[in-house]
């Protein structure tokens, strides 16, 4: 049946955004040839952020040329009228792959001035399903409140109109992730996730909806989530559901999570309800949470103690204590440490200095730098411990562990409880943190000097009368080097306008430091595959060079100088991503280059996708995360430049200091 719109409808939908699940550029009339030389010269000008050359590109006669001008603009943090005005024209091109390529672009480009003359682009012929599908999602994107009601409210499409699903559900899904929802949406997402008769590429936006929006769910809806949470055996699927009951905080909800947990299936699933916990009474869920702590999963068990650190009670401190006594893992035992140590009551004064006595205890015998940072951040829920965790700060030269500390004076900082806890002495004690912030800052190390800075900004007004001059902030912050410490350099740069009261523009990484496209190095690209070895086996990448020439050159040059050889998964967050890959092991500083940002027509919609880390667009530099699980609040945000096709069993059991043994190309 030919699909169809209301025109009144559409009027409506005012805004624009991303694109739907496939991937246009395989399409007849648009190959691309990465060793063509034109071809190299449209990456290139892209990578140069070069508007006015691209321009010229979008009127050319060949589509694949047309193709990916129009691409390249996707990439591209802002755009000005000259080319938006060039894109909406696109948008009647004869290329259907090039017209999508254009929405893609608007979309990108966050410019709700466009939104009128993208939706009249939709075409109610159905004849055009990818490109109306990349409307929708545009709209999506750029939605105010009203746009959310109307795209929830379309009622035209069938399932049979996979496509066109499946782009209305990303688009109500984009809506929300930038604020706007309704209950349409709500009550819309809600159908599509239960209904097991439509197809999984419109079910799991859906499903992703209920993973990331908070909404109240009633007692009328909670038996279907129930019901479709019984029947599926997709994680994916499963793991939206288990949010979205978990937030219900109903009690046949409890009981459905609770069998799902001992059903002992996907350990993605276990991490999420142990995390939907957070939605019902305490006492509730303990003792599932407590067993969970000997899960043979290492992140899982995590998760747990994790839980009850946040959720944990005074009463139950003393035995978290006990807990931490059985054999389990050390990341595990510190953080029943540190969980103990936060709920105890301030008046038993003696489990307290045992269990400060018990994490130092672990500090000075253990070898790994990643738990030694673990105790000195569970020692800041005793603040008193503040000058400790300074004197350990002085005594090591690991970065790690530099870092942590820094961090962990930075949580005493902003404690609420602040002069509660250190009363009289508080001034004082305010003194003495403001000299170890500055002298930490003066270091001009990358990690100590972030948190230094961010404790500065987040206590301003205590702290700006302990300093009688700022000059040797300033003098800092010339002294940073760009773009390898440029994080930190912003970061200093909000506390300096905030201790003076001004606003400094936030800095960006010199023209010159963006890589260059090294073509020679993608030659053969797409058919090379890397091999990361660690400790837990191999972890195999397949490359995307199309998608992201400038990320796949530059990730190949540092392995061929052997540059993450030795390094450290830094950062794991269960579920979502294992990251690392930088210099220090510590998550802070990069080299001498950027590599800009790529954001073409793709979705974080998979496992095991590689993309780069970032401190905003065109920040990139040598750290890369491997996801756990599908990420799409990430899409168009964050590069994805290759995916794993084996190993991402290794993947899933990464931990903090998980060693890169090395990586190699084949």
């Amino acid at each position: 049946m030919p699909l169809r719109v209301l025109p009144v409808l559409l009027s409506l939908i005012s805004l624009t955004a991303c694109i739907p699940p496939g991937n246009e550029s395989t399409a007849p009339d648009v190959p691309i040839d990465l060793a063509d030389p034109l071809t190299q010269r449209i990456y290139d000008l892209q990578n140069e952020r070069n508007f006015d050359s691209l321009l010229v590109y979008l009127a050319d006669e060949r589509p694949t040329v047309r193709y990916l001008a129009a691409r390249a603009f996707g990439s591209f943090p802002t755009l000005d009228a000259r080319v938006l005005d060039s894109l909406l024209s696109v948008l009647n091109d004869p290329s259907p792959a090039v017209r999508t390529q254009a929405a893609y672009a608007l979309g990108q480009s966050g410019e709700k001035s466009v939104v009128t003359r993208l939706v009249a682009s939709f075409d109610p012929s159905g004849k055009q399903p990818q490109f109306n599908a990349a409307v929708l999602q545009a709209a999506g994107k750029l939605a105010d409140a009203e746009t959310a009601r109307n795209l929830a409210s379309i009622s035209t499409y069938t399932a049979e109109d996979t496509t066109l699903m499946a782009g209305r559900a990303w688009a109500i899904y984009y809506a929300a992730l930038g604020g706007n929802r309704s209950p349409q949406s709500d009550a819309e997402m809600l159908e599509l996730v239960t209904d097991a008769s439509l197809a999984r590429e419109i079910r799991y936006p859906a499903a992703f909806y209920l993973y990331r929006i908070d909404f109240p769910v009633d007692s009328l809806r909670e038996p279907d989530l129930r019901a479709a949470l019984r029947r599926t055996k997709d994680p994916v699927l499963a793991m939206g559901l288990i949010r979205t009951l978990g937030r219900s905080g109903l009690g046949p909800a409890r009981v459905a999570l609770l069998r799902r947990l001992e059903q002992r299936g996907d350990w993605r699933e276990r991490v999420e309800v142990i995390r939907a916990f957070a939605g019902y009474d305490y006492a509730a869920v303990r003792e599932s949470v407590i067993e969970a702590l000997r899960d043979p999963h290492p992140l899982v068990a995590l998760t747990a103690a994790d839980f009850l650190l946040a959720h944990g009670i005074e009463a139950d401190a003393p035995l978290y204590l006990q807990l931490a006594e059985d054999p389990l893992p050390n990341p595990v035992l510190i953080r029943l440490y540190r969980a103990a140590n936060r709920h105890l009551s301030p008046y038993l004064t003696d489990y307290r200095e045992r269990i400060v006595g018990e994490l130092r205890n672990v500090h000075d015998t253990s070898t790994e730098p990643y738990e030694r940072a673990d105790v000195l951040r569970a020692l800041s829920e005793s603040p008193w411990m503040f000058r400790v965790i300074y004197t350990y700060f002085g005594a090591t030269d690991s970065p790690v562990e530099r870092t942590a500390a820094a961090e962990a004076l930075q949580l005493i900082s902003g404690r609420q409880d602040f002069e509660a806890v250190f009363r009289a002495s508080s001034g004082r004690v305010r003194g003495e943190l403001s000299e170890y912030f500055k002298a930490m800052i003066t270091t001009r190390e990358e990690g100590p000097a972030y948190h230094s800075a961010q404790a500065l900004v987040e206590q301003t007004e205590a702290y700006r009368a302990a300093y009688a001059t700022l000059s040797w902030l300033d003098s800092a912050l010339l002294s940073f080097e760009l773009p390898r410490q440029l994080e930190t350099y912003r970061e200093v740069s909000k506390a300096a306008s905030a201790l003076n009261g001004d606003n400094l523009p936030a800095a960006s990484a010199p023209p010159t430091a963006v890589r260059a496209i090294d073509w020679d190095l993608l030659a053969g690209a797409a058919e090379k595959q890397a091999v990361i070895t660690t400790a837990e086996g191999e972890i195999v990448l397949e490359l995307y060079p199309e998608a992201a020439p400038a990320t796949v050159s530059s990730f190949l040059e540092l392995i061929g100088r052997g540059y993450y050889d030795g390094r450290a998964f830094h950062r794991v967050v269960p579920n979502f991503v294992a990251q690392g890959g930088g210099p220090r092991g510590d998550g802070f500083g990069s080299e001498d280059f950027i590599v800009r940002t790529e954001t073409p027509m793709l979705h974080w919609d998979r496992v095991g996708l590689v993309g780069m880390a970032s401190a905003g667009k065109d920040t990139e530099g040598v750290q890369f995360f491997i996801t756990h699980s599908p990420t799409p609040h990430l899409d168009g945000k964050y590069t994805i430049f290759a995916g794993v096709i084996e190993g991402q069993e290794v993947v899933d059991r990464l931990v903090p200091g998980s060693k890169i043994i090395r990586i190699t190309t084949r």
